[in-house]
């Protein structure tokens, strides 16, 4: 029997390695595209555990008896204030429910968080003290973030005061743009890289 010689074994080492480059080449080529198809997926993940925000340091203003909304329907109350009109009485509430309330004054900051997750930021700017007793507040800078746990909001658009003593403010929603993801072309990739490997893994045998 003839030993092969340099050139021969060299041609079949290549023989050999030819198919496990192309199963390598063509997994390569099936994965980048699975990558690709999932990654606006990822990217809209990631944002959806970023805080979204939905008023971005604005202003807003109200009146003592009354009160602001805010989206999903948060509702701060100025409550009432003392005779020298430097501290208020503030309370959030949602669908009528107290979810905190703090005596503030100016500089003050009033900070609502949920799961540890902040929703409300608000600082006490100014108060107006007025003739009849009442004060006039002016929180700034006003922060809210959306809250996942809660229905997104109906629109982009703050909401407005339920009184006339206090100025709307202009919320800057950001609109998450939810890429889709084509579960078929997943489907259909997988199926060609367990297709691909089934073939190789056959030919590999018989060789």
């Amino acid at each position: 029997m003839r030993a092969p010689n340099e050139p021969e074994r060299k041609k079949d080492k290549e023989k050999n390695l030819s198919p496990e480059f192309s199963f390598f080449l063509i997994a390569s080529l099936v994965l980048s595209v699975l990558f690709y198809s999932m990654s606006p997926v990822l990217a809209v993940d990631g944002e959806k555990r970023l805080s979204i925000v939905l008023i971005d340091g604005d202003e807003v203003y109200v009146r003592s008896g009354s009160y602001y909304n805010f989206s999903q329907d948060y509702r701060l109350y100025v409550k009432s204030a003392d005779s020298d009109g430097k501290r208020v009485w503030l309370e959030l509430r949602r669908k009528g429910i107290s979810l905190k309330d703090d005596i503030a004054t100016e500089g003050s900051q009033f900070v609502y968080s949920r799961d540890s997750t902040e929703i409300l930021n608000l600082t006490v700017s100014t108060i107006y003290a007025g003739a009849d007793g009442g004060v006039l507040v002016r929180f700034s800078p006003v922060y809210q973030y959306l809250d996942l746990k809660l229905p997104m909001p109906q629109t982009s658009n703050g909401s407005h005061p339920n009184s006339s003593y206090s100025e709307p403010s202009e919320a800057h929603g950001l609109e998450t743009q939810t890429g889709g993801f084509n579960v078929l072309l997943f489907l259909l990739g997988l199926g060609a890289v367990l297709l691909i490997i089934g073939f190789f893994a056959g030919k590999g045998k018989k060789l």
